[in-house]
């Protein structure tokens, strides 16, 4: 029992420092991303894991669910069962079976880890160790302007000059019209490697707040990983997840000057002076492409903008029409392409996007029962983390990260789609609801 333990303790790390890599069997290609079936690599180890911990669970005698538990199973599973029932009412039964599966192995991953034995400090760790090499490999691309592609990590060749990568077009000083790439790590779109990079950040900022008798080795390590972070959420120009880090950062601030802590409110200062001082500098160097950016200016800005307005047209129109029980889940695509003609005329299917609104397209595959189960586990554990805070707000560093990562990941879920279409994107949303729910079981982030 206890070697069964230790498997799964470092499988576990080694799955949670694989994630981000999209190595995969493309079983059958569809027309887009969102129709076609792979078996990633990950998933193959996912399941590998919940078998050893079902056996070891069979071994042992689970102990009764608590309230709190029982609460939050009960959100979870009525979201299950809704994305079940939602199967017979899809388009493509196939396709929207195979989306099942990935909610079923989100669930699991969740499953592990809040009932798994290990340390959590290590499997954040790992988190940060498989993050860190994305932001590596985001930073290289953007200033080489180029991506290698390579099957075996499951990354595509990207190139400024090419036609549907995703660049920041401008004026450069010359007058000349100019592309440059954005970062995009070893993700589908930049947006994706700016969210996971946001999470990272709040992450690293708790460990520096909340560890006061951390070596100064391990001070400088920290404050090393906070810049590298900071320099790839940076180059990789999403406004979503800028936006997302600034909320998070925001609610610890509040919460660290409520806490009356004296010790992370130092911190905090120092932190904010580090990644001003280096957005300053990147700044200085990168204006004119952030100005575009912020400003929303220039022919692919304007296009993004109204691709997203006409993307947020059709979802309502798809919602209006299927408001009840929604088209399926994974068949948004299929949805649109049947309800939306009159907004998109014979267009090729690249074009039939998930709308950039996680909470929409939950609607709009699940229906409004789903979407409220989806809502009810996020207002849920805000509501939890909220009340623990309250009845004992002196020493609630777990509180404080909770809070942070709940409020930016909203950010991320009503600004883009990722977070649900995608199979990384569904996996690192039950991740990090599985790791926020597991901080209300430890008082600090140092056990």
């Amino acid at each position: 029992m206890k070697y069964l333990n230790k498997i799964i303790e470092y499988l576990l790390y080694f799955l949670i420092f694989l994630l981000p890599v999209q190595t995969r069997w493309i079983i059958k290609a569809g027309d887009t991303e969102y129709s076609t079936y792979s078996l990633y690599g990950t998933d193959i180890l996912l399941l590998v894991i919940l078998s050893l911990f079902i056996i070891l669970k069979i071994l042992n005698n689970e102990p009764r669910a608590t309230n709190r538990e029982q609460r939050i199973w009960l959100l979870i599973k009525g979201l299950v069962l809704i994305s079940a029932v939602s199967i017979f009412f899809a388009f493509d039964k196939q396709l929207a079976l195979y989306k099942f599966g990935w909610l079923i192995l989100g669930v699991g991953l969740f499953w592990l880890i809040i009932k798994a034995n290990y340390s959590k400090i290590k499997l954040i760790y790992a988190l940060l160790a498989g993050i860190f090499l994305q932001t590596v490999l985001g930073i290289w691309q953007f200033l080489i302007q180029s991506s290698f592609n390579t099957k075996w990590l499951g990354i595509a060749s990207h190139n400024a000059i090419d036609l549907g990568t995703s660049v920041v077009e401008t004026i450069g000083a010359d007058g000349a019209g100019e592309r440059w790439l954005r970062a995009y790590g070893g993700f589908d779109h930049p947006n994706m490697l700016g969210g996971v990079i946001t999470m990272a950040i709040l992450f690293l900022i708790i460990l520096l707040i909340a560890k006061s008798k951390t070596s100064n080795f391990s001070f400088i390590i920290f404050y090393f990983l906070l810049l590298i972070f900071s320099a790839a959420l940076f180059f990789s120009f999403s406004r979503t997840a800028w936006l997302g880090l600034f909320v998070g950062l925001v609610v610890i601030i509040i919460l660290a000057i409520f806490s009356k802590n004296l010790w992370q409110q130092k911190q905090l200062v120092k932190i904010i002076l580090t990644m001003g001082v280096l957005f300053f500098i990147l700044f200085s160097q990168c204006q004119n492409l952030i100005i575009t950016r912020v400003k929303a200016e220039g022919r692919l800005e304007v296009k993004s903008t109204t691709e997203r307005l006409m993307w947020l047209k059709g979802s309502w129109w798809l919602i209006k029409q299927n408001w009840l029980a929604g088209v399926g889940i994974g068949n948004y695509g299929l949805g649109i392409r049947k309800y939306e003609s009159k907004i998109i005329n014979n267009a090729p299917a690249w074009r039939y996007q998930p709308v950039h609104n996680v909470f929409f397209l939950v609607w709009g595959e699940t229906g409004i029962i789903g979407l409220i189960f989806f809502i009810g586990i996020i207002i849920y554990l805000i509501i939890l983390n909220l009340k623990i805070f309250r009845q004992n707000h002196e020493n609630q560093i777990s509180v404080i990260l909770n809070l942070s990562i709940l409020l930016a990941l909203i950010i991320l879920l009503n600004f883009d789609h990722w977070l649900w279409s995608l199979h990384f994107g569904a996996l690192f949303f039950w991740l990090i609801m599985g790791m926020v729910y597991k901080q209300l079981l430890i008082e600090t982030v140092d056990k």
